[in-house]
């Protein structure tokens, strides 16, 4: 017997190898790129720019871009 394909099982296994090409692309990178050492302030201020998103206090790249033009 053959099995029926959903489209649920279809976005299933598109988000599955999304996030397998994200892993693969961020290890990638993470091996070629050069290590760096985080000062305390960069830190702190990382924290403060993933605080500022969690609260949805960011502009998007587009976004960003057109305010740029307009000056």
């Amino acid at each position: 017997m053959s099995e029926s394909v959903t489209l649920e099982m279809v976005y299933r296994e598109v988000r599955n190898i999304r996030e397998m090409l994200e892993e693969l692309a961020e290890k990638s990178i993470t091996n070629v790129l050069p290590e760096e050492e985080v000062s305390e302030q960069e830190w702190k201020e990382l924290a403060e720019a993933e605080e500022e998103i969690r609260k949805g206090e960011y502009v998007t790249l587009e976004e960003a871009k057109k305010k740029l033009k307009a000056k």
